[in-house]
């Protein structure tokens, strides 16, 4: 097929009742120069339905067992041939025009563009690759475009089945990769997602992330914010 500029991915699994809106996102944008990838974790609910119906918009999918979402992204990385990746959550809408936008400009050297989302209860959430990245992730994986070397030699890691992206952010922040701020929402995006409940097991992942990335005077600092943060949930104050 032709080279394209990017490779959308979506990971999926038992979300028939939003897997099309997101699909008709990305095929009733004025872009065109990409691709798309679905990868499927054995759905049972008429997902491969919704799949098989969009199969002509498909560039490439799959359906097989999976250990988490991430494990279905790393299997969606390995099919890709765009200069560019985007992964889109099977809940979530791209905004219209976003890559139209986007890639009217030349990000030579980039390795990350990212910018803003918006929740469907119209809060949004703001990007930052910065200092911010060793309090918490604060870049959204659906408005942020990875060129692909961003993957060279690494894919996420499945061990953190709901924080693997803020693993790879925090890395490509500390080798001082560059990325640029685009001020532009990238899609609408559901209030539930995994990354957003925060029970014990984000808390504890956000935590051995930095033990693992952060040096001893940041992780003193930094992992110690993690836990302050999920006292104050278990009390109820944040």
């Amino acid at each position: 097929m032709q080279h394209p500029k990017i490779s959308i991915i979506i990971a999926v699994l038992n979300r028939k009742q939003h897997l099309q809106k997101a699909i008709e996102s990305v095929i009733n944008q004025d872009f065109t120069d990409y691709e798309l990838i679905i990868v499927d974790g054995k759905s049972t609910d008429g997902t491969l339905d919704i799949i098989r119906k969009y199969e002509s918009k498909i560039g490439y999918w799959e359906s097989s067992k999976d250990k988490n979402v991430y494990d279905a992204m790393n299997k969606a990385i390995a099919k890709t041939n765009g200069d560019w990746l985007y992964f889109l959550g099977a809940d979530d809408e791209i905004c219209k025009d976003s890559f139209q936008n986007i890639f009217s400009q030349n990000w030579k050297d980039a390795n990350l563009i990212f910018g803003n989302i918006k929740y469907q209860n119209n809060q949004q959430f703001v990007g930052s690759f910065s200092n911010k990245l060793f309090l918490k992730n604060s870049i959204h994986h659906q408005a942020a475009v990875y060129h692909k070397r961003c993957f060279y030699g690494r894919n996420y890691n499945c061990n953190y089945s709901v924080l693997a992206d803020y693993d790879l952010n925090l890395q490509l922040f500390l080798e001082n990769k560059k990325a640029i701020y685009f001020d532009a929402d990238f899609a609408i995006c559901g209030n539930d997602g995994i990354s957003k409940q925060k029970g014990w097991t984000h808390y504890k992942q956000e935590f051995d992330i930095k033990k693992n990335r952060l040096n001893v005077v940041q992780f003193v600092v930094y992992g110690g914010f993690t836990l302050g943060k999920f006292v104050l949930n278990r009390l109820g104050i944040l």
